[in-house]
């Protein structure tokens, strides 16, 4: 076990010297200077994070005083009880789904076919996933602990004070630390019992599911409609609610700290007959996709997580008859279906907030800004499954589809998309604030139109069919977001600097006339493609 813990702490050494790089720290360096140098690391990132924390702090402060102004202890401890419950129940769904424990095909090789003992393995392997996830919830409840400071600290917050603000936070991230523990150390019991060497785990994925919905569910209910102030739900969220100043704090760690104890206890019990080797086999992959993402290789390590997550368990998707290029719109959707993840809404509501926040800007300088967020996120989203089909190159090119059709059915779905969610925010926003830029929304097929041309445009336009055989596609370059954005701002300006039906209607042309020149200059490229190069 000697080895085992060597090979780990040697694996966690190789992580931390990942991150030292980023700030240029050489942990091999003995000398003086480079000592410092660490110190200087370790007081400018402290202060970093406290001053982000307070700047965030005072944005929380604002919103706990909007959900309940008399009780912002209460809204602090629902917000936390909301993030940890929806984030126990997606972890736990992930530990069912595959094996909490991650080996790499080193330790696939050199300790899952090895008699060590199963239960010191699961705990070795059980500290370093824990920290990662530890820590955005301490922030988070750092963050909470400060705004409730902002709240509670009455006048301004000068040098005298900051000791007891800084209490504030690290009161609630003592309160944060057993909980989550506890509820980490849940997951992967779960996980690790339902992964035993003679046992078929995918039946009780859903009553295990149920259960943490229905849990999760009634402790949000019972803060909403009781309150802090029933004694029930006291008694139940009385370690996380001392965090916040209610009730004494030493007392409140010693049920969390036992809970938790109690539950690596469970889990060193349910590891003893834990399957190594089905372990690996269900985690094969995901060291090499963590590594593509750490050093920027997203296009590779979302191909690899595709591929993992349809494997082989996967049942055989019914194919609707699609006649023709129709069959491109049913492959949209199944990709997209079976490659959702919960990130792949962030483009999408990136598009709708800056549609909603477009009555708010005040000039014209800040609309331009918001119109270059909004179009490089559109450029984005156009291009994934053109990107996704270049990469097969051999296939793509010999499909019995016209060129025209392949370019309209490959950017469609995605343009329908687009159009949906900007007119949906921008119509909500004038409905919001009371504006008169609903006229915008004629604006809004065109301009995504020329966005999402010039898109395909630039990654057609750089393609090389040689790279094309080995997968290598490119993404777009800054020349091609600058220019996408342009043809986006143009009937903008239009819009705004000639007012009326006149202006109106000649930024509806120019907006429908860009979006049609980006998409034939897109076309004549891809018919191209094959003489580049």
């Amino acid at each position: 076990m000697n080895a085992v813990n060597w090979l780990r702490t040697r694996q966690e050494e190789h992580e931390l010297t990942y991150w030292l790089s980023i700030v240029s720290y050489n942990k091999k360096d003995r000398s003086f200077n480079n000592r410092i140098y660490l110190l200087y690391l370790i007081l400018f990132f402290s202060v970093w994070i406290f001053v982000t924390l307070t700047f965030f702090a005072g944005v929380g402060a604002l919103l706990l005083r909007l959900f309940n102004a008399n009780h912002p202890a209460q809204a602090a401890l629902l917000c936390e009880v909301l993030v940890l419950g929806i984030w126990n129940i997606f972890a736990l769904r992930a530990a069912l789904k595959r094996s909490p424990v991650i080996f790499s095909e080193q330790d696939a090789t050199l300790i899952c076919q090895m008699p060590v003992n199963h239960r010191q393995v699961t705990l070795r392997w059980f500290l370093m996933p824990w920290l990662k996830s530890a820590i955005p919830f301490w922030l988070m409840s750092i963050t909470i602990g400060f705004s409730l400071a902002e709240i509670g600290m009455a006048g301004a917050i000068d040098a005298g004070h900051i000791f007891a603000y800084a209490g504030y936070g690290l009161r609630a991230w003592a309160a944060m630390l057993p909980v989550h523990l506890a509820l980490f150390a849940f997951q992967w019991a779960i996980g690790v019992y339902f992964l035993q060497k003679d046992r078929d785990r995918r039946q009780f994925t859903w009553p295990v599911m149920i259960f943490a919905i229905v849990v999760s569910s009634l402790a949000v209910f019972s803060l909403l409609y009781a309150g802090i102030s029933d004694p029930f739900v006291k008694t139940l969220f009385f370690p996380l609610l001392a965090g916040f100043g209610t009730g004494s704090l030493l007392p409140s760690l010693l049920p969390g700290g036992i809970l938790a104890v109690a539950l690596l206890g469970a889990l060193y019990g349910v590891s003893g007959s834990f399957s190594l080797s089905r372990a690996a086999q269900e985690t094969q992959g995901w060291e090499i996709i963590h590594t593509a993402l750490q050093y920027g290789f997203t296009s590779y390590a979302e191909s690899l997580q595709t591929q993992n997550r349809l494997g082989v368990r996967r049942a055989p998707s019914r194919m609707p008859a699609f006649a023709g290029a129709g069959i491109l719109v049913w492959k949209d959707i199944l990709q997209s279906r079976r490659a959702f993840r919960l990130g792949s809404l962030g483009n999408w509501f990136t598009i709708f907030a800056v549609m909603l926040g477009l009555s708010l800007l005040p000039d014209l300088a800040s609309l331009t800004l918001a119109m270059f967020f909004w179009g490089n996120t559109i450029e984005k989203v156009s291009v994934i499954r053109l990107r996704n089909d270049l990469s097969c190159w051999p296939l793509t090119r010999q499909l019995p589809i016209s060129y025209r059709k392949f370019l309209i059915f490959e950017l469609g779905l995605a343009y329908l998309l687009s159009v949906m969610v900007s007119s949906a925010g921008l119509g909500l926003s004038t409905a919001l604030f009371h504006t008169r830029i609903h006229s915008l929304i004629l604006l809004i097929p065109g301009m995504v139109a020329g966005v999402a041309g010039i898109a395909a445009l630039d990654i057609i336009r750089h393609s090389r069919s040689n790279l094309l055989l080995n997968g290598s596609v490119p993404n777009v370059n800054a020349g091609g977001i600058l220019l996408g954005v342009l043809f986006a701002v143009i009937p903008l300006y239009i819009y705004v600097f000639l007012p009326g039906i006149i202006g109106l209607i000649l930024s509806i042309l120019v907006s429908l006339f860009l979006g049609f020149a980006a998409f034939r200059l897109a076309l004549h490229a891809y018919r191209n493609i094959g003489d580049s190069g």
